[in-house]
């Protein structure tokens, strides 16, 4: 059943964020926040110290590649000693930037409710267009499934990520990270629930192109990262759509969207395809919250605890 908020929308925000380029190359919590205080005076950073009950495992390498090794940040309880449900966040940045840093009081919040979270690294479109961070994040999760001594329940796992880090967890919960590979041999995957925080889920919608294929701009954050332009390669913007991947496979979804209508580009059809198929599906959106919410306070407390009571019911029903 779908849970539905219709909420006004802070259309100064919208406007303000939509003639911006996607996310700008220098996206880090820091200068996001210069941005939005001007327009929320009322937001605030949280600590990403550690408190006392939370280690970090830092820099683990999952993989080499050509040019560069790339690494994920594995957190959890200091004194577990069982078993605990995975959450992969993917970081966001237009494909072209950000860290797995930009994750941390995220990842902090989610390990206080019981969770072990892992946030990876993955090449961004300088290095390599799609689907190289796809086929990492691929890679990624198979280390992490197979990392026993952090005592990960491989039967309770979630995918998740802000911005195109929520379209690149989509593509891969949907896809089960068979996409853009060219390992025919490849086994899919199975995750159990999916977390989209203000990801695209189609580019070739028409809610997504006037932005994501903007005609005046030379290039897009897009358009970099796929390696040409929708109307040159109209099947590699499709390839990267998470919507067309939705089978009877996929996983429950939740969805938690700003209220920026540009970043919850294809969410409406994708729900109509999960309900088809009988998958759960639930939209937690806020009513003055702008893209980037989840890096700040006070969005960042509502959407811990909606996560966890999403992933509540989902993993129960693993047993």
């Amino acid at each position: 059943m779908n849970m539905f908020k219709h909420q006004k929308l802070n259309f100064i925000a919208i406007l303000l964020l939509c003639v911006q380029p996607c996310i700008a190359a220098d996206y880090t919590v820091k200068n996001t926040y210069k941005k939005l205080i001007k327009h929320y005076p009322h937001i605030q950073v949280p600590a990403t110290t550690l408190p006392d009950s939370v280690i970090a495992h830092k820099a683990l390498v999952y993989k080499q590649t050509k040019n560069s090794a790339q690494t994920l940040d594995i957190y959890q309880q200091k004194l577990q000693t069982q078993t605990a449900p995975l959450i992969i966040l993917i970081h966001g940045g237009g494909w072209q930037s950000g860290t797995p840093a930009l994750m941390i009081a995220l990842a902090i919040a989610l390990v206080e409710r019981g969770y072990i979270v892992a946030a990876p690294s993955y090449r961004l479109s300088e290095e390599a267009p799609y689907p190289a961070a796809a086929e990492d994040l691929v890679s990624a999760f198979h280390w992490l499934n197979n990392a026993a001594q952090y005592n990960i329940d491989s039967t309770k796992i979630a995918l998740s990520g802000g911005s195109a880090g929520g379209q690149l967890a989509a593509l891969l919960a949907y896809s089960g990270g068979i996409v853009g590979s060219s390992d025919t041999n490849s086994k899919r995957f199975n995750v159990q629930a999916l977390i989209n925080i203000d990801g695209l889920s189609d580019f070739t919608s028409s809610e997504a192109l006037p932005f994501e294929n903007n005609p005046a701009k030379a290039v897009t954050s897009a358009s970099k990262w796929l390696g040409g332009r929708y109307e040159t390669i109209p099947q590699r913007w499709r390839g990267a759509s998470p919507i067309f991947y939705i089978d009877k496979n996929a996983p429950a979804t939740l969805f938690i969207n700003s209220s920026v209508p540009r970043f919850r580009a294809g969410r409406d059809s994708a729900i109509q395809k999960l309900q088809k198929l009988h998958i759960p599906s639930e939209v937690y959106q806020f009513d003055d919250a702008p893209h980037s919410f989840w890096l700040f306070q006070p969005w960042l407390t509502p959407t811990t605890t909606v996560i966890d009571d999403f992933l509540t019911v989902q993993f129960a029903k693993t047993h």
